[in-house]
């Protein structure tokens, strides 16, 4: 039987394995790149891929929602206890990438004001985890798998209709910050989400929508049979990706730019079929609309079918699929690599000895550091795997792994503590020892405790032996001296 004619119902959806497999080993490279690559390398062509990995794991997460939620009888799984605890641990996770730290001394003389504000960022995570809830209520509200799916569709479509009217200038500025980053991605209070539910939920509903659809066309039986192969489904899904990629192309532009500047008071604004912004405004909701969410879409339905279809086609190795366990354990990968690149490569001691800092390197050394990175994530993720086959040893490991955080919270980040006590100077955060310590060297006192005098720390880092490029000792003195203006 061909590939073409096969109606076997899926079991198994390897398309968007892969596509969230492929999207967690480019988040390495993202985060690997902005790091250590040192500006104005970077293409543009290289932003525009790195921009669409957050929404194709986003769309991945709604897409699975579905099939994980609704049984092939059309029946809902319960959401307590494994869902419920499974949302609760990833929100827990993404709380903590963004909290103080994760030790008693980041939580106290290493605090500050904004560090504790951060807290409540809206990141991926974040994201994810509200979207996936809103989502999982409307499918218990509803009950029924093709209803849900037309108004997963109708969510995709309503956000990025109305979105750009939330990013207009002070809409939200004031409310509880715990929320306040739903709804736009403003600065606030010095807090800026990253990801807000409008535009971003937008991926996961159009996610839930192709997951209800290869639900009813791939997974839910017929006589035994599923109604279309898993081939033509990845025809379809990407004749859909190219008709979304060429819509958006072809709109955003007009969608965003065609109308006509109107002055009113003074402020020019520009009345369009997106509403009437300001010219400062345009440039922030460039992403919020819907002709931008449907082109990125596209490319990620184009991506994800290829992916499908290689998988599909090619012959099926023995051993660890290492794509896969990324896909199969992504929040482990996330974690590891985030905490690997900014709590560990970036922290002082380590930049001390390696020179790695941000922007230091050109192409060969960010290639070789960020692949070192991915080998060593996807080895992680292999391993885990392998793990989880013996769920006593899983136990045991997650035991020790739970007493070695404890163990961490009380002693972690005492010596980073002694470091800026003994070098005020190199400090980049207000801590409320910093003027103290400035006194006991004899340094001036300043408003916040942070140096103001560039000399102060490049002197400092000479002594200790720190090595700071020129393009390193610049971005220095400009952050150093941009304090002098901020008072």
């Amino acid at each position: 039987m061909s590939l073409w004619n096969d109606l076997t119902p899926s079991k198994r959806c390897d398309w968007i394995d892969q596509l969230r497999g492929w999207a967690v080993i480019v988040m390495i490279e993202v985060h690997a790149v902005n790091v250590w690559l040192q500006s104005g390398l970077r293409p543009d062509w290289l932003n525009y891929l790195n921009g669409l990995v957050a929404p194709s794991f986003t769309m991945a997460a709604g897409y699975s929602l579905v099939i994980s939620t609704f049984r092939t009888d059309g029946t809902l799984r319960p959401f307590w206890p494994d869902t419920a605890r499974r949302l609760g641990f990833i929100l827990l996770c993404a709380y903590a990438l963004h909290a103080p730290g994760i030790t008693a001394a980041d939580w106290t003389v290493l605090n500050t004001a904004q560090k504790a504000r951060e807290l409540f960022k809206i990141d991926v995570l974040q994201c994810i985890v509200f979207s996936l809830l809103i989502l999982q209520g409307l499918a218990r509200l509803v009950r029924n798998p093709k209803v849900f799916t037309g108004l997963a569709l109708v969510i995709a479509v309503f956000v990025p209709l109305v979105s750009p009217h939330l990013w207009a200038t002070g809409v939200a500025d004031g409310m509880w910050l715990p929320i306040r980053g739903l709804f736009n991605g403003l600065p606030d209070r010095g807090v800026q989400a990253l990801f807000p539910l409008f535009p971003w939920i937008a991926f996961p509903a159009f996610g839930a929508f192709l997951g209800g659809l290869y639900r009813h066309l791939r997974v839910e039986p017929v006589e035994g049979r599923a109604r279309w192969s898993e081939a033509r489904f990845l025809a379809g899904l990407a004749a859909v990706g190219a008709l979304l990629l060429a819509w958006g192309a072809i709109a955003q532009q007009g969608w965003l730019w065609g109308g006509t500047w109107l002055q009113s008071n003074g402020v020019w604004m520009l009345h369009s079929r997106t509403g009437a912004f300001t010219y400062s405004e345009l440039g922030g909701i460039a992403n919020t609309t819907l002709p931008s969410v449907a082109a990125r879409a596209g490319w990620i339905l184009l991506g994800g079918s290829l992916m499908g279809a290689v998988e599909l086609a090619r012959p099926k190795w023995k051993g660890p699929n290492p794509i896969k366990a990324a896909s199969a354990e992504s929040l482990l990968l996330y974690m590891l690599h985030l905490n690997l690149i900014f709590g560990v490569l970036l922290a002082p001691a380590v930049l001390a000895v390696t020179g790695w800092g941000w922007g230091t390197q050109g192409w060969a050394g960010t290639l070789l550091l960020t692949a070192a990175i991915i080998a060593l994530n996807l080895w992680a993720g292999v391993a885990w795997q392998r793990v989880r086959q013996t769920p006593e040893r899983m136990r045991l490991l997650q035991r020790r792994a739970v007493a070695a955080l404890g163990v961490w919270f009380v002693l972690g980040g005492w010596w980073t503590f002694r470091h800026f006590l003994q070098s005020p100077e190199l400090a980049k955060e207000p801590y409320r020892f910093l003027n103290a310590a400035r006194a006991r060297k004899g340094l001036p006192p300043t408003p916040d405790g942070l140096s103001r005098d560039p000399e102060e720390y490049f002197r400092e880092a000479e002594r200790l032996k720190l090595r700071l490029g020129p393009e390193a000792r610049a971005d220095v003195a400009q952050q150093i001296l941009a304090r002098r203006e901020s008072r």
